[in-house]
């Protein structure tokens, strides 16, 4: 790796620093720096107009493809071309109550642990029968991976346990620890996916936490893109990441996005 690229992915993270303390520095309250700082925070942390397409690009991580207008309508509870009987709709309507409990969660400083993204998964399928007292897997996951070897079931609440900030998200704490806040999200991801605790939608679940790690952080939300599913599952069959570049400069980009909105 040449300088050149290594100063630009430094370049990426100083960035990303730069602008929420830019957002913190400049959201003068009276002359209370602390409480601008935290009213700029709250911006990114409340209800936007770009909710509906953030939870479509999560649900898009599963191959689910719902047109934003039709997002909208059912976020608002409108019934209009989708109809409140398909799972995407009720996925959405339970995502939206997801996304309450991350902003709720977050203006309260806490990250997110294992029980929380057990939490989220109840919420988010909490219309579809199937998932009903069925939140832990009891076999291999639906949405497992090939050549990804996945815990046992009888090992998943042992690993639930330990997935929290205290211990790293069953990281190696001289890794964890020495990593920027925006990349040890992104382990947290992929060690949440790899345990793969629920009989689907693990790296769904797995994309909300580490946005609530990010909100936590008072930084915003990340959505995804067409190509993360590939992208993704390429990271889930391989090592740790220890960069992505492509989220790094995305996450970037969303500071526009969230203060606009």
């Amino acid at each position: 790796m040449t300088n050149q690229q290594q100063n630009q992915e430094i370049t990426i993270l100083e960035r990303i620093d730069l602008a929420l303390a830019s957002r913190l520095v400049g959201q003068r309250v009276d002359g209370d720096l602390i409480a601008g700082a935290q009213r700029a925070i709250d911006r990114f942390r409340r209800s936007a107009p770009t909710d509906g397409e953030f939870l479509t690009s999560v649900l898009r991580l599963r191959g689910f493809a719902v047109d934003d207008e039709d997002a909208a309508a059912a976020l608002a509870g409108r019934e209009d071309r989708l109809s409140p009987l398909t799972q995407e709709y009720r996925l959405l309507r339970g995502l939206q109550r997801a996304l309450k409990m991350i902003r709720a969660r977050s203006s309260q400083g806490a990250p997110p642990d294992g029980w929380f993204l057990v939490d989220l998964f109840r919420e988010m399928t909490s219309e579809m029968p199937r998932f009903r007292n069925n939140d832990l897997r009891r076999g291999q996951p639906w949405d497992g991976l090939l050549y990804v070897d996945y815990p046992p079931p009888e090992d998943l609440r042992f690993l639930v346990d330990g997935f929290d900030s205290k211990r790293c998200y069953r990281d190696a704490p001289i890794v964890f620890n020495g990593m920027h806040p925006v990349r040890q999200g992104f382990r947290l991801l992929w060690r949440f996916a790899r345990i793969a605790p629920f009989p689907d939608f693990n790296v769904v679940v797995a994309w909300l936490g580490l946005n609530a790690w990010l909100q936590c952080k008072g930084l915003p939300l990340l959505r995804a893109e067409a190509a993360d599913q590939h992208l993704v599952t390429t990271l889930l069959t391989g090592p740790p990441p220890l960069k992505v570049p492509a989220l790094e400069a995305r996450l970037l980009s969303a500071f526009d996005t969230g203060v606009r909105s």
